[in-house]
C-alpha cells in the first residue's frame, strides 16, 4: 500500500517546519518527504501532520478505583475479576486512538494486561496503539503499597508483587520478563501522594539486582521515585525512567543528562489534590518545585516524557476530571506544561513524540515519534496548529482528522473530495 499526504504543515517531532510538505507512506513506514508522489494522494489543505502522540506513564486497568495502595480502597488490580480488568484495557486502547495517541509505555498493570493487549493488537483481534508492556508493581514486604492492616494481608496477586532480598528479586524479574514485560516497574521510594513508613521502600542491593537482571535481558526499569538521595542512587545504578521525581534538582539533572535517564514528572495528579484542597504543605511545595525545575531540565537535555496516573480517581470530586480515561483528556498535558514559564509548546510536544518514541522502542527496533524517512508511519492529522495552540490536542472530536499506525488509517475523518489516485 502506497499513499501520499500532500499540502501538510509538518511537525517533525521537534519543531514545526516552515511551508507545506508531502509525506509518502509505503507499507508500514515513511518512504519519502517531499519526494515523488505515489499511490493515492490526500490533500491535507494545510492541516498539521505530526507523529502520533505517545503517553509514557500508562495504567490500562486503572479505572473507577477509590484511592490506591489499599490505604483507602480495594487492593489494586482486584477491584473486579480479571476479565473485567482486561476489558478496561481494551476500552482504554480505543480511548487512546480516539485521542490521537498511537503508542503507550506501560507503568504497571495487573493480570499481565499490557502483554495481553500487545498480543491481541498484533493478532488484529482489536485495534490499538503500539505498546511497551510493563509488568506489575514490584515492591517489598510491608512497603508503602503492602496492606497496612497486617491482619488483612493481601494474599492474592493484584497489581503489586512483593519479594525480599536480591535473589528473590532476580527470580521475580525473570518471571515478569517471561510473562511479556518489556519494562520492570519498582516502587523504590514513597512520596508523590503515596504515604509510607519511611523514605525507602527497597534496599540498595534489591534495586541493584532488579536493574542488573532486567538489563541482562534487554528490559528497561522504571521507578516510582521521589527522594533526592535515592534518585541519585538509582541513576548511578542505571535506572532508565524516573516516575515523578519530586525532589529532582540541578545535581540530579546533571547526573540524568550524563546517564541518559528519562523523567516522567506527571504532576497533573498532585495538581488535582491542590485544586480540591486535599493537598498538604509538602505536596504543594514539591508541585511548585517540579514546575520550576522542568525548564531547567529541558534546557540541560534531560529527556522528559508525557504521562500521568489516569484512573478516574477524581471523578466524583471534579466535574471535569482531567485524569479520567476519557477522549481528549490525555492531550490536556501539552497545554498544561506549555504554560510553564521557560517552556513552549514545541518543547512539550517533543516530550510526547520524539522523546516518547525513544522510550517506546529500543534502539535498533525502528523509530516512532518522528516524521522522517525510515520511521514507522505512526502519524496523526490535526486541523489546526498544535504549536500555536496546544489546547486543540485536548479536543480531538473537533481537531483530530486521521490516525495512522503502521501505515494503516485507523481513523479517517478526512474529506473524501481531497483524495485521488495518482496518475
Amino acid at each position: 500500500m502506497v499513499y501520499t499526504l500532500t499540502n501538510a504543515r509538518l511537525f517533525d517531532g521537534t519543531r514545526m517546519l516552515s511551508g507545506t510538505h508531502s509525506v509518502t507512506v509505503e507499507g508500514t513506514g515513511i518512504a519519502s518527504i517531499d519526494g515523488a508522489v505515489g499511490g493515492e494522494t490526500v490533500d491535507l489543505g494545510g492541516m498539521t501532520l505530526m507523529p502520533g502522540m505517545i503517553t509514557c506513564h500508562f495504567h490500562p486497568d486503572f479505572y473507577k478505583f477509590t484511592l490506591p495502595m489499599g490505604f483507602a480502597g480495594d487492593q489494586l488490580g482486584k477491584e473486579f475479576p480479571p476479565g473485567v480488568m482486561m476489558a478496561m484495557g481494551v476500552r482504554q486502547c480505543g480511548v487512546l486512538l480516539e485521542s490521537g495517541f498511537t503508542g503507550y509505555v506501560g507503568a504497571s498493570a495487573s493480570n499481565d494486561i499490557d502483554a495481553c493487549l500487545k498480543i491481541a493488537i498484533a493478532e488484529k483481534i482489536i485495534p490499538g496503539p503500539r505498546i511497551r508492556a510493563c509488568g506489575h508493581h514490584v515492591g517489598t514486604t510491608s512497603d508503602s503499597n503492602d496492606s497496612k492492616k497486617w491482619w488483612q494481608k493481601f494474599t492474592e496477586q493484584g497489581t503489586d508483587m512483593y519479594a525480599d532480598g536480591p535473589d528473590a528479586m532476580r527470580k521475580l524479574v525473570r518471571e515478569e520478563i517471561r510473562r511479556g514485560a518489556e519494562t520492570i516497574k519498582i516502587f523504590a521510594s514513597n512520596g508523590h501522594g503515596i504515604p509510607g513508613r519511611g523514605v525507602r521502600n527497597m534496599s540498595y542491593d534489591e534495586i541493584e539486582m532488579v536493574v542488573k537482571t532486567a538489563h541482562e535481558r534487554g528490559v528497561k526499569v522504571r521507578a516510582h521515585l521521589n527522594d533526592k538521595t535515592m534518585i541519585l542512587e538509582c541513576i548511578a545504578m542505571g535506572l532508565d525512567i524516573i516516575d515523578h521525581g519530586d525532589e529532582i534538582d540541578e545535581e540530579c539533572i546533571e547526573a540524568m543528562v550524563k546517564a541518559g535517564t528519562m523523567w516522567v514528572p506527571s504532576v497533573v495528579y498532585p495538581k488535582c489534590f491542590i485544586d480540591l484542597g486535599w493537598a498538604d504543605e509538602k505536596t504543594i511545595h514539591w508541585y511548585h518545585h517540579v514546575r520550576k525545575t522542568l525548564p531547567i531540565a529541558h534546557k540541560a537535555g534531560v529527556k522528559i516524557l508525557i504521562g500521568d496516573d489516569y484512573s478516574g480517581v477524581f471523578r466524583d470530586a471534579l466535574p471535569d476530571d482531567p485524569l479520567d480515561h476519557q477522549v481528549g483528556n490525555y492531550g490536556r498535558e501539552f497545554a498544561f506544561y506549555a504554560e510553564i514559564d521557560g517552556l513552549d509548546a514545541a518543547d512539550v510536544l517533543s516530550w510526547g513524540t520524539k522523546n516518547a518514541g525513544e522510550a517506546l522502542l529500543d534502539e535498533g527496533k525502528g523509530k516512532v515519534g518522528v516524521v522522517e524517512v525510515g520511521a514507522f508511519a505512526d502519524l496523526i492529522v490535526v486541523d489546526g496548529d498544535p504549536v500555536a495552540n496546544p489546547a486543540i490536542l485536548a479536543r480531538p472530536q473537533e481537531h483530530l482528522k486521521a490516525v495512522i499506525r503502521d501505515g494503516a488509517m485507523l481513523i479517517d475523518r478526512l474529506p473524501p473530495q481531497n483524495k485521488r489516485l495518482a496518475a
